[in-house]
């Protein structure tokens, strides 16, 4: 099974639907199911692939996996899921250990860029992918997708965000200064990473568009995005 953290909005034109776990898999990937239609869907890449919505995309939206103490500070009216007391382990936690052990069935991926079970942090837009390797993904990097240039940061909460690194059109030249503030070389405005937002500068108050990131292993990332660029 594959290792993903990603948020969709239920919303499909005028209905709201309601997921459930098929019990089925595809690409070692679980597939959701909704209520409505029946029709199963991706939960890596939230399209839909059997059924009446066969075909439809749900919309993605940006998370990040970070602590409950960052989280509530910034976020105090932050509703929370209730866990089901009798929950106590997960029936994966021997996979999920097991580095050897890739999926329930064989699956083609991408084995020669890093191991199966390496946690990689993946951005994707239209057509490109891009992936970050956990273990080395410190602070701030830019990278090219497509024909975009995109900031991966990661805060002092652990927590792995991505954004365009573009204004208007121009592409923003951002660089961590001995300060600790993140700057536009260009300009010399700095800016909040965790929120998008300019903070000081000619660019005070303007918003980098964010790109929403799934923290996946490997070979799931690779075996559904396999012309997917490699940070490493």
């Amino acid at each position: 099974l594959c290792h993903t953290g990603v948020v969709y909005a239920r919303t499909l034109g005028q209905r709201t639907s309601t997921f459930i776990v098929s019990g089925k898999l595809w690409r070692n990937s679980l597939i959701m199911q909704d209520l409505e239609t029946g029709s199963l869907w991706s939960h890596v890449t939230g399209q839909a692939l059997h059924g009446t919505a066969a075909g439809r995309r749900l919309e993605v939206i940006p998370s990040v996996q970070t602590t409950w103490k960052a989280w509530v500070g910034k976020h105090p009216e932050t509703k929370v899921l209730k866990k089901d007391r009798s929950i106590t382990s997960s029936v994966y936690e021997g996979y999920f250990e097991d580095p050897d052990r890739i999926g329930m069935f064989r699956a083609r991926w991408l084995m020669e860029k890093m191991p199966g079970k390496a946690l990689v942090h993946g951005v994707t837009r239209g057509p490109h992918a891009l992936a970050a390797a956990d273990t080395t993904l410190e602070n701030l990097v830019t990278a090219t997708l497509g024909e975009h240039t995109v900031v991966l940061w990661r805060g002092a909460d652990g927590g792995v965000r991505a954004f365009l690194a573009e204004v208007d059109g121009v592409t923003l030249e951002l660089e961590l200064a001995p300060s600790g503030a993140v700057k536009d070389r260009g300009t010399g405005s700095t800016w909040d990473l965790i929120r998008g937002v300019g903070l000081s500068g000619a660019l005070a108050g303007r918003e980098l568009e964010e790109l929403p990131v799934t923290t996946a292993y490997w070979f799931a990332w690779s075996a559904f995005y396999p012309n997917t660029s490699v940070m490493d």
